[in-house]
């Protein structure tokens, strides 16, 4: 008989899921949009959640996405320090935790851009302008300190790039999914969605990176960009193609995030008598 009670926080990763498969989703189908020309910009979470805010109702979307991505923060937070997969204190568990907290940092910036949003304190442009950011970097740069804050920050978000492109590749969400039952053809549809998503979503953030470094290391915050902006810079240096599997495969990370939520499993939980860790 399996526990009359769970956790409350178990469930977190359910909303945190659900939130990030809309943003992502809605990130890459505008980025395909503005590929054929049908949408000017607008593929970065700041431009879309400024776009959503003008719907009716939009300001209750926005407050049910931050609400799903402060419940994920939390639970990657408790994934990194109670260990409920098993990865173990040695090198590679604690490697593993540790790409799992610094996950959480891509999560924690979507939902700051939504609190930002709700709270009116910026004013973000819906054509996928990096204006914003790029007054936040001229800011910091303006310390004497500024420009390794500003590098610091670049080479952050390299190494969640680095552990999201492992993470596909490695199939490190795998204790997660819930899909024992499920059919070959299901189970392989499920790793290529995570697969292309997280590969995708590496190449987005370590492009992003890549100009956080530049624009700290020559002072000069014009440099940076936003998710927008890196779709743009595929586009104009290394192609239309690139583009469009990059753009697909935000989409995929969306998709795949959406069947993880459904299928993510709640009772691997060392708490419970019925729990048996999974191997491989």
């Amino acid at each position: 008989m399996k526990k009359a009670k769970k956790k409350y926080i178990k469930y977190f990763p359910i909303l945190g899921c659900i939130s990030t498969g809309l943003i992502y989703s809605a990130i890459g189908i505008i980025a395909i949009l503005s590929l054929l020309r049908l949408k000017d910009g607008g593929a970065s979470k700041n431009s879309l959640l400024a776009y959503v805010r003008d719907w009716p109702g939009g300001v209750l979307i926005i407050w049910a996405i931050l609400l799903g991505m402060l419940c994920y923060i939390v639970w990657r937070i408790y994934e990194s320090f109670r260990d409920p997969y098993h990865y173990g204190n040695g090198w590679k568990g604690l490697a593993r935790r540790t790409g799992i907290g610094l996950s959480s940092f891509a999560d924690a910036l979507i939902a700051y851009s939504a609190l930002v949003v709700l709270m009116g304190s910026a004013n973000f442009s819906e054509d996928g302008s990096a204006q914003q950011q790029r007054e936040m970097t001229a800011s910091m740069l303006d310390f004497g300190w500024g420009k390794w804050l500003v590098v610091g920050l670049g080479l952050l978000i390299a190494v969640t790039a680095a552990v999201q492109l492992f993470y596909g590749i490695t199939r490190g969400y795998r204790e997660r999914l819930d899909i024992v039952k499920f059919s070959g053809k299901k189970k392989a549809t499920i790793f290529f969605l995570g697969f292309t998503g997280y590969v995708a979503r590496g190449v987005i953030l370590g492009i992003i990176g890549y100009f956080f470094i530049k624009s700290g290391i020559l002072k000069d915050s014009d440099y940076v960009v936003n998710t927008d902006k890196a779709f743009n810079f595929i586009g104009d240096h290394i192609g239309k193609i690139p583009f469009a599997i990059v753009a697909c495969g935000i989409i995929c990370y969306g998709l795949f995030m959406f069947a993880l939520g459904i299928t993510y499993d709640l009772d691997n939980d060392p708490s419970d008598p019925n729990f048996h860790p999974k191997k491989g």
